[in-house]
């Protein structure tokens, strides 16, 4: 019963369970019902397609035992023997006797024949065979002959037509097969032969058929002819036979009238009970053979596979509803964590689900509504909080003794309003390149990390509040009013006489430097104030260590910077660098003298790090200035391209944030400098063989260009670049004016009409063999049969 209960207020288990029990049950049963009528609609389908091919087989059967009696018919017919009793009109006696002879003997040839009867239209007489034609007083034939000359039902010849004989009760007992002349229907004017065809030789032959096709019993085989009337073998056809058949007759005749086909299949209550009626017309003799089937009979094994069926899906119905609970709580088991620790935090009223109303769902959503509500309260007390804490930073002195009283009393403000205070600024180390790689989202994020971390790590030993400014900066408020011992912490960390209160802060400071350093990798130096008696100097405070912040351009990254640092930089009265330094410097980089230059870089940083912060960034700017215009000197006197960027040299106060960085940079565009003071001597060489090759290009055609006048221009000697020429290029600098005179001669040989001695000239030569033998040499042939092989191709 406990374990009911508690099941029984887990409202959301039990949809659960519930839901997925009537799944896995209307699946089953509904996978089952399709099964078993699948099953029968097949079984059926099957069962019709074989009676099909049955009503076939006995169709072809009637067929072949018409074909037989017509051939019997045909040689009765033909027989002479017989020929008297059909024609004469005066019978002798030994030709009455010969004809019976001969209907006996055809009588014992044939089995399947009751009995035959002659009609002989001349004499207007019939003749039988049957002992009771013969005995009977004419009885016999009285009923042929009412029945050959019934004039409201013509007879087909050659057609077995059903009779009855010796039956009182109309059912047949034998079928007629006229035979006659002529193909129409039998009339009084012609003679006839009567073949009457057994009827059990039919029906059994039908039956034998049934019993080979089928293995079940209580078939039954009917003949309907043209008017309807249904035959079969049975014998005695009592009143109860006779509705039955009236109800297969109305069963096939409306399944024929609504699907207007030759064959087909009904289904039908025929007496009582379910009945399979097949039937096909038989387009010859005018009749329709039906087969009639028990339905329970032939769905036997369908019921019986649908009670195992059913057997084994309730089986299964067991084994899903057992499976249902397993997964049903396997499915609640997040729920159910959720909710003990749902009920660990909720009011006492709430913590017994019994008591609640709506289901689980409803009662974490109003928890969470709950807890909504109280984060947005306490979002927006924490927003109020930090306008108060960031109006307190920049005017402090605005707030009265009661108005700070009730603003720490209201917002629970961790300031103390009389003891000390101090304030720390820890600030992002290179700002601008976090600011440009951190996402809106992380930022907020390490925001987040940043405040809580300090005031976690803080409020362990001191009474603080801790707010975030301006998104490069985070701001502690600490009041010289210990925590708790109890709440432990920094225990070596407790007030004595020999430390004061920034001493004391400044590890604390350094561990929160740490630890964010350790889990988000963001670097942060500190600036921590004097201690002030009272909160109105808070923003006097809070200016004070935005100030000693800046000072980590001396003391770097990480740095923890209190007043006694920079007493020196603020009491510093010199705020630039002596002209002689700037001068030195200037002086060796054009020199090229790196080491020079080094060493009154180090004394110009030495000197900048007793500066204050504004005269130290004023100055480091103008020794950029310095060494950007040195090096655009240089590069203004210089005929190979100066490869510096002296925009760089400008924009280090901005990029870099110590000195000592700055200080490398700058030595480094310094060394870059003095390095493009020396050109190597492949560049000079380069420099030197260009001009040479422009000079002999513009003055190809002076008669008095040579290797010495080249040399005069350049203002080198004639051996020197005569010597560079040839160990550069592989020839002397008068093969190469050569090259360059006769390279024009062809062009104007080409595309000119010029004389070749106007040729000649234009080219700089003065004298015609010697022209004459360095073309030739150079292009196998004269100028003059150059021009002509050229004008001819």
């Amino acid at each position: 019963m406990k374990g009911f209960g508690i099941y029984k207020s887990k409202k959301y288990l039990q949809r659960v369970l519930i839901s997925i029990m009537l799944s896995m049950v209307v699946v089953l049963m509904a996978l089952s019902v399709a099964n078993t009528y699948v099953l029968e609609d097949s079984v059926r389908r099957n069962q019709e397609q074989s009676n099909l091919k049955v009503l076939s087989q006995i169709q072809y059967n009637l067929t072949y035992m018409n074909e037989i009696i017509t051939h019997l018919s045909n040689y009765v017919n033909k027989d002479n023997q017989l020929a008297t009793l059909l024609f004469d009109m005066k019978l002798p006696k030994m030709d009455f006797i010969r004809g019976y002879q001969r209907l006996s003997s055809i009588m014992d040839s044939a089995s399947f024949l009751h009995s035959m009867a002659i009609y002989n239209h001349t004499q207007n007489e019939i003749y039988g065979t049957t002992s009771a034609f013969l005995l009977d007083g004419g009885q016999t034939k009285a009923k042929i002959r009412d029945w050959l000359f019934d004039a409201s039902k013509p007879h087909p010849t050659s057609r077995l037509i059903p009779v009855s004989l010796e039956k009182a009760d109309g059912g047949i007992d034998a079928f007629a097969f006229l035979v006659t002349n002529s193909l129409k229907p039998f009339s009084r004017a012609e003679s006839a032969i009567i073949l009457y065809i057994k009827s059990d030789w039919v029906f059994e032959s039908l039956k034998r058929m049934d019993a080979v096709s089928s293995d079940k019993e209580g078939n039954e085989i009917y003949i309907a002819d043209q008017d309807g009337h249904l035959y079969s073998s049975d014998d005695a056809v009592t009143e109860q036979d006779k509705a039955k058949r009236d109800q297969i007759k109305q069963l096939v005749q409306r399944d024929k009238d609504m699907n207007k086909q030759l064959s087909g299949f009904v289904v039908g209550d025929i007496d009582g009970k379910k009945q399979l009626v097949s039937y096909m017309d038989d387009g010859v003799r005018n009749w329709t053979i039906i087969y009639v089937q028990s339905y329970d009979l032939l769905m036997k094994d369908v019921r019986s596979t649908r009670t195992k069926s059913f057997a084994i899906t309730g089986i299964f119905l067991v084994l899903s509803i057992g499976l249902s609970i397993w997964l049903s709580y396997k499915l609640y088991t997040p729920i159910e964590r959720m909710l003990r620790r749902i009920r660990l935090q909720a009011p006492r009223d709430e913590q017994n689900p019994a008591v609640y109303e709506g289901d689980e769902f409803h009662l974490m959503s109003d928890n969470y509504m709950r807890l909504s509500d109280k984060l947005q309260e306490i979002s927006s007390e924490q927003i109020v909080s930090k306008y108060y804490l960031r109006k307190l930073l920049t005017d402090s002195s605005l707030f009265t003794h009661h108005d700070m009283l009730e603003v720490i009393e209201k917002h629970g403000l961790g300031i103390a309003v009389k003891d000390e205070l101090l304030v720390c600024v820890l600030r992002i180390d290179e700002f601008q390149a976090f600011d440009r790689n951190t996402t809106g989202a992380a930022k907020k994020l390490y925001s987040f990390a940043m405040v809580n971390i300090a005031h976690e790590i803080m409020a362990k030993r001191y009474r603080c509040e801790v707010v975030e400014v301006r998104g490069d900066h985070v701001v502690l408020i600490v009041s010289n009013d210990s925590a708790s011992a109890d709440q432990g912490g920094h225990a070596a960390l407790i007030p004595d006489s020999a430390t004061t209160f920034s001493e004391q802060v400044v590890p604390i400071v350094r561990e929160i430097q740490q630890t964010i350093l350790h889990f988000y990798g963001i670097s942060l130096s500190c600036g921590v104030s004097d201690p002030i008696p009272q909160f109105p100097y808070i923003s006097s405070a809070y200016n004070q260590a935005l100030q000693l912040c800046s000072y980590k351009i001396i003391h770097g990254h990480m740095a923890t910077i209190v007043p006694e640092q920079i007493r020196e930089n603020l009491l510093s009265k010199q705020s630039a660098i002596p002209d002689a330094i700037e001068r030195k410097l200037s002086e060796a980089l054009k020199k090229g003298q790196m080491s020079e230059a080094g060493s009154e870089l180090e004394k110009a940083f030495t000197l900048l790090a007793t500066f204050g912060y504004d005269d130290m960034l004023r100055a480091v700017s103008n020794l950029a200035w310095v060494v950007k215009n040195t090096a655009a000197d240089i590069a203004n006197n210089r005929v190979i391209k100066f490869d510096v960027d002296l925009e760089y040299a400008t924009q280090i106060t901005q990029e870099k944030e110590t000195l000592e960085e700055m200080y490398i940079a700058l030595l480094a565009l310094c060394a870059r400098i003095c390095e493009g003071q020396r050109p190597a001597t492949m560049e000079r060489n380069d420099m030197i063989l260009e001009t040479i090759k422009e000079l002999v290009e513009q003055k190809y055609a002076d008669i008095n260009l040579s290797q010495q006048s080249i040399a005069a221009t350049v203002k080198l000697s004639s051996a020197y670049i005569g010597k560079m020429f040839k160990d550069s290029t592989s020839m002397s600098i008068t093969e190469y004016m050569n090259e360059v005179r006769l390279k024009h001669a062809q062009l104007l040989l080409e595309t000119d009409d010029y004389t070749v001695i106007e040729i000649m000239e234009k080219c700089g030569y003065s004298n015609p063999s010697y022209f004459f033998r360095l073309f030739k040499g150079k292009f196998g042939s004269t100028p003059k049969e150059y021009r002509m092989k050229k004008s001819i191709s």
